[in-house]
């Protein structure tokens, strides 16, 4: 065999091997892996977590969150308050009208939908309950009243034994003496009268309110029983029923209630005094804590979903995590803090239960439950993408390897980045959090 024959031979066999090599290659196609998850229906909570402190003998600050004409303040300096007490009412007729409006309009909407729902208890249940309350109520007031208006009787017996007494004697010392006895005596009427007309004033205040919670419920199980009506229809009760809900708590907005024990320290308004609307920087009045107190500190990007009467989980650093107590926020300052370049906003709470393992000044971290919702479709954040403002999932089909683009709306942001999917999805899709390929 010649040379040129040779180098032929290794010639197309090296062209063999590359031709090979390369339709290998460009025959295998790339392998892709999908990371899904599953949408189904959970129930979703918000919370805000922060630390703090635990304090004793804080003062809080007391403010309507409306604004209105002053109508009557029961406390003054000094005075001891429980938690509950009302410490003042606004005046406000157009609360009331707004609140018998809405009832109307919630009346107009129950009477055109169907009433196809027989599943009351629980509402009845409520109403029932409502009911007892403003019954106890009405006995408790009627014996406040019963009390106040025996110690103005015995007060005016008092007052007229000691001035007949005062009368009978001539002028002279026992008669000074006398005269001393008989102010003391006309003070403790006065006295009396006073706690007659507040405690009159406080058992209509408690009446009212006690009556509006049953005109709640009872609407509630009117808008219960046309749960099965027509969507149009549903929609519109539904509104009147938030409406109605929301004007009954602009209401209620306007008695100012003491979250705390304590001790009243500052009152700044008098009745008749108008205060302004929006956020009242102002101080209405202060209470010194009897109770502890838990101090914190919750950054801008989360304010905006801390409101008062919200509940929170306390665990303290020098108990087990499994010690959990509960809290509830009283106070939110409206004035910003700045912490290294990070602006905060003080909050206050107070231990709705007590560990007397407890001590003032031990540190505390802080789950704040912001918003909750029960039974709703949930994704990952992560699946949800963004396109032209508006966000898809891929969702992976049965054949394990084709995804299709679906456009959703979402709700609450919850934890752990989960999210609400309020349409677009049923449940029971595989929706695509992470793409691999090989």
């Amino acid at each position: 065999m010649t040379k040129t024959k040779k180098w032929l031979i290794w010639i197309i066999i090296i062209a063999a091997i590359i031709s090979s090599v390369f339709w290998y290659v460009k025959s295998k196609k790339p392998i892709t892996t999908y990371t899904t998850a599953e949408v189904k229906k959970e129930n979703l909570t918000q919370t805000v977590s922060v630390t703090g402190d635990l304090v004793a003998n804080d003062e809080i600050t007391l403010n309507f969150e409306l604004g209105g004409r002053v109508g009557h303040v029961f406390v003054k300096e000094s005075d001891q308050v429980a938690a509950g007490d009302k410490i003042a009412t606004l005046v406000d007729v157009s609360l009331q009208k707004q609140v018998d409006q809405a009832k109307a309009g919630l009346d107009q909407a129950i009477a055109t939908s169907e009433t196809n729902n027989d599943t009351l208890r629980e509402a009845r249940v409520t109403l029932d309950n409502s009911e007892d309350t403003l019954e106890q109520t009405e006995s408790l007031n009627s014996q406040n009243i019963s009390a106040a208006e025996q110690a103005v009787e015995n007060a005016e017996d008092y007052y007229d034994d000691t001035k007949v007494y005062y009368d009978s004697l001539s002028e002279g010392s026992a008669k000074l003496q006398a005269k001393t006895t008989l102010t003391a005596a006309e003070n403790a009427l006065n006295t009396a009268k006073e706690a007659l007309k507040t405690a009159k004033e406080q058992a209509n205040l408690s009446e009212i309110t006690a009556q509006n919670v049953v005109n709640s419920a009872k609407a509630k199980i009117k808008t219960v029983q046309s749960e099965f009506a027509e969507d149009a229809r549903n929609a519109q009760v539904a509104a009147a029923q938030a409406m109605y809900e929301q004007a009954v708590i602009n209401l209620n907005k306007a008695t100012l209630i003491s979250p705390i024990n304590g001790i009243i320290t500052e009152v700044n308004n008098k009745p008749g005094e108008v205060l302004g609307t929006g956020v009242i920087k102002e101080t209405f009045s202060r209470v010194m804590s009897l109770d502890m107190i838990i101090q914190s500190q919750v950054p801008e990007s989360d304010i905006v979903k801390v409101k008062l009467g919200q509940h929170a989980k306390i665990t303290f650093d020098a108990l087990s995590p499994e010690d959990i107590c509960y809290g509830e926020i009283i106070e939110i300052d409206p004035a910003s803090t700045e912490v290294q370049g990070v602006v905060y906003y003080n909050i206050k709470l107070k231990m709705n239960t007590v560990d007397v393992r407890v001590k003032p000044g031990m540190s505390l971290n802080i789950d704040i439950l912001t918003a909750e919702k029960n039974d709703v479709l949930i994704i990952p954040s992560r699946a949800i993408k963004i396109e032209e403002n508006r966000k898809y999932v891929e969702v992976l089909k049965v054949d394990g390897v084709t995804v299709e683009k679906v456009y959703i709306e979402t709700g609450l942001e919850g934890d752990e980045g989960m999210v609400e999917v309020k349409s677009g999805l049923r449940g029971g899709e595989k929706v695509v959090t992470f793409v691999a390929t090989k």
